[in-house]
């Protein structure tokens, strides 16, 4: 597992260095930049998700009419049929043979950057699988499973973490949206996951004393970010069913020793709130208690 943890480490560098060189690379056209940006995280999954998976981009569609918006990266479970244009480009992504789609966004500390993924994320929430992984309809999950998940990736967010998750939370209640049509993560590299959990049994963590067991949660992954990223790719509703279990999730799963801060963000939320909301508290203030909710117990 260390030996895992410690090439991710390095990818998460190439990674950073990848976004820093897109800059230069395409100088002169967002468009180029990302592009390139792009280009770096599709290869990235391609590495750990490597054929029969396939790595495309584009717009998602079901056999119920519904169109999302234009995805960064999409991942291809390997049931998906080969619909490829002459350019080795995907011309049809269906629903039922996606296993997740990921947008890319350099940084969502910026607040409108971080909305602009959220909406496309709920483009993607109105598609339907009319297959699912699951044996039959009157699972529990099955409204979950037949969501295609959606996830963010992103190289930088807010100074403080979890104010990033604050504002995923604000996004989603502004609108009343239903958590089973929110995102299913949020990965910020070398910083930190921020997962959307909608039932006891997908939470891995299940931490005794935790007010909430299911919705939001942040994980402070710090440099070992890519872990946590590749492990909610392999614990969101897939495609399909699997002869055999996949070989990643039980060297990326941290051990005991190693487990870092996980946080309610809902919980926590409602004490920011209450410290905004206290007569003479000053921005500063705000900061440094907004740091201290990821630190304390």
């Amino acid at each position: 597992m260390s030996d895992l943890y410690e090439l991710l480490r390095e990818e998460a560098l190439q990674l950073s260095s990848e976004f820093r060189k897109a800059s230069i690379q395409g100088r002169g056209t967002s468009q180029e930049v990302a592009e390139f940006r792009e280009n770096a995280v599709q290869a990235f999954l391609s590495r750990y998700f490597p054929f029969p998976h396939r790595i495309a981009k584009g717009k998602v569609r079901d056999s119920f009419g519904n169109i999302a918006a234009s995805i960064d990266c999409v991942l291809c479970a390997p049931n998906h049929p080969y619909t490829v244009s002459a350019r080795d480009k995907f011309s049809l992504l269906l629903a039922e043979g996606i296993d997740s789609v990921v947008e890319v966004k350099p940084n969502i500390a910026d607040k409108s950057e971080l909305h602009r993924a959220l909406e496309q994320g709920l483009s993607v929430k109105r598609l339907r699988r009319a297959t699912t992984s699951l044996l039959h309809d009157h699972h529990p999950l099955s409204e979950w499973a037949k969501r295609v998940p959606f996830g963010v990736f992103a190289m930088q967010c807010k100074a403080a973490p979890i104010e990033t998750g604050f504002e995923i939370l604000e996004f989603y209640a502004a609108r009343s949206i239903e958590p089973v049509d929110q995102a299913d993560f949020v990965v910020v590299n070398d910083v930190c996951v921020f997962s959307n959990f909608l039932e006891v049994s997908l939470n891995p963590w299940r931490m005794a004393g935790f007010p909430n067991q299911v919705g939001w949660f942040y994980e402070g992954w710090g440099r070992d970010s890519l872990a946590g990223f590749l492990l909610r790719l392999h614990g969101v509703a897939h495609a399909g069913m699997k002869l055999q279990d996949d070989v990643l999730p039980r060297y990326l799963t941290p051990p005991a020793e190693a487990r870092f801060k996980v946080v309610d963000l809902a919980f926590k939320y409602e004490l920011y709130k209450q410290l905004k909301g206290q007569p003479g508290v000053d921005a500063t203030e705000v900061q440094r208690s907004l740091r201290a909710l990821t630190d304390a117990d």
